[in-house]
């Protein structure tokens, strides 16, 4: 594994991930001979890392998914395989829980969904993600815990920077607001839909979801990041969480723009870190403190 993505997965999940990142290469091994598999290129993830593998048989790309945290993958696989007849998220072939592991379809040449999207390119995968098929896993958990730890993960980032965009008071409020918000709704959410988690392959086919990190709660807690991302003042948010809410029943513009107002300091705080410009960082300031 390259020591870059080995410093993210120590970071992301502490000590514990050590043993299982001087493990990776026999893991690795034995997964691809179980699959017929040859491994190529790895890279890492926010929860793991992926090793594009070559089927032995036929040549078929694979992305072989692995997690020191055998949870994420268990849980993600089992999100996929509820959206299994949905074009727009990415299709699982296997899986191996004891691993950690899950094999994907790789998604050749792909780009992620520009910040300057339009509406009617995620209005397919809106309405595949929100149509109810049938009763959710049973492994995934309550939206509740998802917010605990996005809010605790990013409290860690905004702490670390020298000029934090949100004072702890906001934070705080923010963070209590948004719990109270995720004790409703009892749909399956991608849990982690932001652009970078929303690709296009280069074969010129349609957009397509990865990287669940699957919860149950209120569909619009899923798109507050979209209602967002581009967006210059906060009526083109408030426009952009009516065009969003038009495109599937269960969610209410209204809860999305309450959504977008707490988790704005989240927001901030990402902009900050990839040095953004600063009006879109005071623009999410100014939201975060909309009451």
């Amino acid at each position: 594994m390259p020591i870059a993505a080995g410093d993210r997965l120590l970071e992301r999940f502490g000590p514990a991930a050590a043993a299982w990142i001087d493990d990776f290469g026999t893991i690795v091994g034995e997964l691809c001979r179980k699959w017929g598999l040859e491994p190529r290129s790895v890279c890492a993830g926010g929860t793991g890392a992926v090793v594009e593998c070559v089927s032995t048989a036929d040549g078929t790309r694979y992305a072989l998914k692995l997690s020191p945290d055998s949870t994420v993958t268990e849980q993600e696989a089992a999100a996929l395989t509820y959206w299994a007849n949905a074009h727009t998220v990415v299709d699982l072939v296997d899986a191996d829980a004891t691993r950690g592991a899950i094999l994907l379809h790789w998604l050749p040449d792909a780009t992620e969904l520009s910040e300057a999207y339009s509406i009617a390119e995620v209005s397919s995968l809106i309405s595949d993600l929100y149509m109810p098929t049938r009763t959710p896993p049973p492994n995934v958990p309550p939206a509740r815990e998802r917010v605990e730890f996005v809010f605790e993960l990013w409290d860690r980032r905004r702490r670390a920077l020298p000029n934090s965009p949100i004072d702890d008071a906001v934070w705080r409020r923010c963070h209590a607001a948004a719990m109270d918000m995720a004790n409703g709704g009892d749909w399956l959410l991608h849990g982690d839909l932001h652009r970078g988690n929303i690709l296009r392959p280069g074969n010129g086919g349609r957009i397509v979801a990865i990287d669940p990190r699957p919860c149950i709660g209120d569909p619009a807690m899923d798109l507050a990041d979209l209602a967002m991302t581009g967006a210059a003042s906060e009526a083109a948010i408030r426009r952009r969480c009516s065009q969003l809410a038009d495109i599937a029943d269960p969610i209410d513009p209204d809860r999305l723009w309450l959504w977008c107002r707490n988790f704005a300091p989240i927001m901030a705080v990402s902009l900050a870190r990839r040095a953004a410009g600063t009006a879109n960082i005071i623009l999410m300031r100014n939201l975060a403190n909309t009451r």
